[in-house]
């Protein structure tokens, strides 16, 4: 039998315009495609300029072609390279001084480049500012993130080697740099990486502690009655029982996405330092020590110039272990709520060849390692050399490690929303359960927001449309009736469905469940978190092709996972397909 941790991985072959084997080039992930840039070629140490584009999908390189119209950056390595609105940023790094043709004659770089990724096409380079006192000192190996339209470099080394500890900021708007702050510790590619995520991820049961929210909608059971001296619905969900569980919302002033610094050092007797970057409004930022925080009942080894992500809640941090026993590339995680290590096995897909550069394809919840898989890990480390025969795709998911999906209705709209439901507002059709009891609901409701029941509507107004064509005009002469013809193919109606109501055929718990879905958008209450109603919410998502429902009930899943569980988890997740969730 295999083990569970080869179902988490896999290697493929890459394709296409396959770049050469290089040192110090960057690369970052815009959606389904990594860029890279740069690097200096191994063969004939020469820097290059070169952007190629991989499909995460596909696993297919391609090699952009630059227009020699454009001002094309100066080759160079090991610099910094994120992205910014459909743009990549390249900051900095080591290059050839210019009119040399003596590879070892170096210089650091400190310009800001941009380069359009949809029209493909080199920005200008901006002129020289006025004043120079913020513009930072030429650097290379130094770290970079972007968050709230801010590009952060952070620390690195000059020409002489020498720490530059400090951090500046360049306004990406403004396209000028607007502060620099001393940072009094050593941070370098060789030793640290610095992360921030696309979407910040919101904790409601923290944020609406204390009911105040819940509070302003009115009494429960009477929010969209006008005599609020009546008695409330008996069925009422009170707000004190709901649940709320993490989603994923656009960063936000108040609510932005921190950078977060982890580095790790004295390899022999390894010290781990992590350090977060809060933006503030006013274009300064705070800093916050959480290394004293970590735990586990093991932590990550001295890992060599690590690469690191934010998905969902948790830090991914990986990178070259190498010992005089042991080596390998290892990747680790850490859960940002109760900041505790685990450590992500791949099974057999790294456990041979040659493996350094990692990175993050968020929207698919997997993790890419590059490298060549009959390559020798040591000897390419001590050249620094980075491979891109072979990747392998690491099923994020499978570890309970996922971006959580994004709200449909605004918290206060969830809980409106199973008022409406509860209260029977402007209730015109009937939901009809197996054993005969009907739930009152909206009929446009259910077809905005349930596009097959929406779809079976219009069929069957269609089919009634034809029925009321068909009949003839003169009352008192019957024709014979047509005998259906057998080539037709218009597609016909569920036969479940009437004009006023909808025979579902599912228990009342579950229907009752599905359509305060339907009316909040969300899982909120009790009885939609049990784990039987779960595992049918799931088959009904699969069954009728709602995949928010999907996404919200996997979510559910994973945090309901438990030895109590997993064995229902397992079976229903079998049936729909659900591999991630199957597999953990």
């Amino acid at each position: 039998m295999y083990p569970i941790s080869d179902l988490t991985a896999f290697c493929r072959k890459t394709t296409g315009d396959v770049p050469p084997k290089l040192v110090g080039a960057s690369t970052t992930v815009v959606g389904s495609k990594m860029y890279l840039y740069g690097g200096r070629l191994v063969s004939e140490r020469k820097m290059v300029s070169d952007i190629y584009m991989f499909d995460l999908e596909t696993f297919k390189w391609e090699k952009i072609t630059q227009s020699p119209e454009d001002d094309i950056p100066q080759a160079r390595y090991f610099h910094s390279a994120d992205t910014w609105k459909s743009h990549l940023i390249i900051f900095g790094g080591m290059a050839i001084k210019p009119q040399s043709e003596n590879p070892e004659d170096l210089c650091v770089l400190n310009d800001v480049r941009l380069f359009d990724l949809t029209a493909r096409r080199w920005l200008p380079a901006a002129a020289p500012p006025a004043d120079s006192s913020l513009v930072p000192n030429a650097r290379y190996a130094h770290l970079s993130s972007v968050t709230a339209d801010r590009l952060f470099i952070i620390g690195g080394q000059d020409l002489a080697n020498v720490w530059l500890d400090d951090v500046y900021i360049f306004d990406l708007n403004s396209k000028t740099w607007i502060q620099r702050r001393d940072y009094p510790r050593h941070c370098g590619t060789y030793r640290s990486v610095a992360v921030t995520a696309d979407q910040r991820v919101r904790l409601p049961q923290e944020e609406t502690r204390g009911g105040q929210a819940s509070a302003r909608l009115g009494q429960v059971g009477s929010r969209f009655k006008i005599d609020k001296s009546g008695a409330p619905a008996a069925s009422a969900t009170q707000s004190d029982t709901l649940i709320h569980l993490p989603y994923s919302a656009q960063p936000t002033e108040d609510y932005p996405c921190d950078i977060f610094l982890f580095s790790n050092y004295n390899f022999t007797d390894v010290q781990r330092e992590l350090e977060v970057f809060t933006p503030l409004p006013d274009g300064d930022f705070t800093v916050s020590d959480r290394s004293s925080s970590m735990t586990g009942t093991s932590f990550p080894p001295g890992l060599r110039f690590p690469t690191g992500a934010i998905l969902g809640t948790y830090f991914i941090v990986a990178g070259t272990y190498l010992s005089q026993t042991y080596q390998s590339f290892s990747i680790w995680a850490l859960d940002l709520i109760n900041m505790t290590w685990s450590r992500i096995d791949p099974g057999s897909a790294l456990a041979s060849g040659s493996w350094f550069r990692s990175c993050l394809w968020a929207s698919a919840n997997k993790f890419v390692v590059f490298g060549n898989r009959n390559g020798n890990l040591v000897e390419d480390y001590n050249r620094r050399l980075l491979s891109w025969d072979h990747v392998t795709c690491i099923d994020l998911e499978a570890f309970g490690i996922y971006q959580p999906p994004p709200l449909g209705l605004d918290i206060p709209m969830q809980e409106l929303g199973l008022a409406a439901l509860e209260e029977g507002l402007m209730a015109d059709f009937e939901i009809i359960c197996d054993d005969g009891r009907r739930i009152k609901c909206s009929r446009k409701l259910l077809e905005e927001r349930w596009p097959w029941f929406k779809e079976q509507r219009r069929l069957f107004l269609q089919a009634a449309t034809r029925a009321l064509e068909a009949m003839p005009s003169v009352p008192s002469h019957t024709p014979l009736p047509e005998v259906a013809n057998a080539n037709r193919q218009d597609p016909r109606p569920d036969p479940r469905l009437t004009p006023r109501a909808f025979n579902l055929s599912e228990p009342y718990p579950i229907t009752l469940a599905l359509l305060q879905y339907l009316y909040s958008m969300a899982l909120i209450t009790p009885l939609q978190h049990a784990p039987a109603v779960l595992s049918q919410l799931l088959l009904l998502s699969s069954t009728y092709q709602l995949t928010h429902l999907q996404s919200l009930v996997k979510h559910a899943m994973h945090r309901a996972l438990s030895y109590a569980t997993s064995v229902g988890i397992y079976g229903v997740s079998t049936l729909c397909s659900c591999r991630s969730l199957q597999i953990r």
